[in-house]
């Protein structure tokens, strides 16, 4: 068996003259998807007449069901698969040797009873055997019967040899000469090659190709229910439910507030005092603290320890220093003009020491200051508050805050606890005219990739399905709606439509309609979808009774648009 195989390109000239230098008597022709070949019945024609007159025997293998229809349709036989075709082989070759046994064993041609073969001699050493028939009863063996024909080897009357027998003409009693062994071995071989090839056609013809298109129908399941559930780890079809998706949003917001509260303080006065010694012999301290008074008893405390100096006894010049002072008490009444202070404790009038207040003092009074209450920061939380929300429906609505494939709800959306920065530790009672607050927070929002709600729609559907059943090009029609937010889970109403079809026995078809008229075989199969039946050669009217020369071809239904 010699395997040939053919390229795209390769036009039918090019695959006969391959088929040319094959000497083994058994071919499989290997045809390509694609092939020019496999574009025209012809082609296929004359390789399978190329085949017939090399005596081939002839198969093609293409992976493509409608190439092997064509083929077959041409009377060339084709298989998916070289192993098939090698098996196909086999096959024929074991129905050569049945037929080359039945036609050995055809009996050979016999001369009838009555006549024998008559030898002579032409010439020395060689023989020959004549039909003749046998002289007629009462004829005298050393002379010629009368009406019999001389042989050849007998002498003539005047003593000279006939080189050919003589046969009278007319003689109404002679026999007539019997018809020889050639023409009724020529008739018996005529017969025995009508048989053969009856028998090769019986063999091989004829061969039908029947495609079917199986019917599709329509599949659809009543609506129910897919719930989107964000502590579901993985979908379940048989709950009917699909994991969600929570999204954390980080949210911020800030404002500047104004300060309500009013907190009053009092001051006090502050100065200086001028000590003035008229001691010439000793220097004399004046302890921080010490308390100089004016006329109308108001009283100021130096701030800080002092020495005044000494007189100066040679040019009668005082000793002097000034001393820090501040009033007592709060408020406006430490404010005394100049010289306003003049009284000092008597201890240091004993050292003859003086005081008074070079300039006046001031400085004391009542403010009042702007601070920030509680009730301020506390509003100031319930504006921003609000912001947040707002913030909140901001950000939802961004671009970039979905994943791309997944749908967000921003029913489901909730802000965490919401964290002001600085608290209210650090600013409540801070004296300031205004102050400023932000609020932080991170939101969490459902998302959900509703293509998974879809299959676990498709993974339902599948799972009605019986295990000849399939899906028309494996689509399922999917409609979902989302149903109003419970809690943290997203409901869906799905509702699902397939086409689909079941995959025929084609076994048990091929046998049901072997040996079928055409239309006996349309009607077995029209149950089953569409049926197209072509029959090689034409004229025959009825499916072979083998079904290994049936070829059943299914074709999946197409889509709908």
């Amino acid at each position: 068996m010699t395997v040939c195989y053919l390229e795209v390109d390769d036009e039918i000239t090019g695959a006969i003259s391959k088929l040319r230098v094959i000497r083994d008597g058994e071919a499989v022709i290997v045809v390509p998807m694609g092939s020019r070949i496999a574009t025209s019945r012809i082609n296929f024609k004359l390789l399978t007449r190329e085949g017939n007159e090399r005596q081939l025997n002839l198969v093609a293998v293409s992976d493509d069901s409608s190439v092997r229809a064509l083929a077959i349709s041409a009377g060339l036989p084709a298989y998916d698969s070289i192993a098939a075709a090698e098996q196909a082989l086999a096959t024929f070759r074991d129905q050569d040797r049945r037929l080359a046994e039945r036609l050995g064993k055809q009996p050979s041609e016999r001369p009838e009873e009555g006549s024998a073969p008559e030898r002579r001699l032409d010439a020395p050493g060689r023989t020959q055997v004549l039909d003749i028939p046998q002289a007629t009863p009462g004829a005298a063996r050393t002379g010629q019967a009368a009406g019999a024909p001389r042989r050849a080897s007998e002498p003539a009357s005047d003593g000279t040899a006939e080189s050919q027998p003589v046969a009278p003409e007319g003689r109404a009693g002679s026999r007539r000469r019997r018809v020889g062994t050639a023409p009724i071995l020529a008739a018996g071989s005529l017969l025995l090659l009508v048989a053969g090839v009856g028998y090769g056609a019986y063999l091989f013809l004829p061969t039908a190709t029947i495609t079917l298109q199986p019917l599709a129908t329509d599949l659809t399941l009543a609506p129910f229910t897919v719930v989107a559930d964000p502590d579901v780890a993985v979908s379940d079809v048989a709950a009917g439910v699909v994991p969600a998706q929570r999204l954390e949003v980080p949210l911020s917001v800030s404002a500047a507030f104004a300060a309500t509260g009013i907190e009053a303080r009092e001051t006090r006065a502050t100065g200086t005092v001028r000590f003035r010694s008229e001691n010439t012999l000793n220097e004399v301290a004046v302890l921080e603290g010490t308390v100089v008074v004016t006329a109308d008893g108001i009283d100021f405390e130096t701030t800080t320890r002092a020495i005044v100096p000494r007189a100066d006894f040679a040019t009668s010049t005082p000793g002097s220093i000034d001393v820090p002072v501040r009033a007592t008490r709060l408020g406006p009444r430490g404010n005394v003009p100049a010289d306003a202070i003049t009284k000092l404790p008597a201890g240091l009038r004993g050292q003859l020491v003086s005081v008074r207040n070079p300039d006046p003092t001031d400085g004391g009074g009542r403010v009042e200051e702007s601070v920030v209450t509680q009730a301020d920061f506390d509003a100031a939380l319930i504006v921003l508050e609000e912001k947040l929300e707002l913030a909140l429906g901001e950000a939802l609505a961004l671009p970039g805050t979905t994943p791309r494939g997944l749908t967000l709800y921003p029913a489901t959306a909730q802000t965490g606890f919401a964290e002001p920065v600085p608290t209210a530790t650090e600013t409540v009672g801070a004296v300031q005219t205004s102050f400023t607050v932000a609020l932080e927070s991170v939101a969490t929002v459902l998302a959900v990739n509703e293509a998974l709600v879809d299959e676990l729609a498709t993974s339902r559907v599948r799972g009605m399905l019986s295990a000849d059943q399939h899906i028309v090009g494996d689509q399922v029609a999917t409609t979902h709606s989302a149903i109003s937010v419970i809690g943290e889970t997203v409901p869906y109403e799905v509702t699902t439509t397939a086409s689909v079809f079941s995959d025929p026995d084609s076994a048990a078809l091929t046998t049901a309609v072997r040996g079928k008229s055409i239309p006996e075989a349309r009607q077995i199969l029209a149950p089953y979808g569409m049926v197209e039946i072509s029959i090689w050669p034409e004229f025959v009217d009825r499916l072979p009774d083998q079904t290994a020369r049936i070829s059943l071809v299914v074709f999946t239904p197409s889509p709908r648009p």
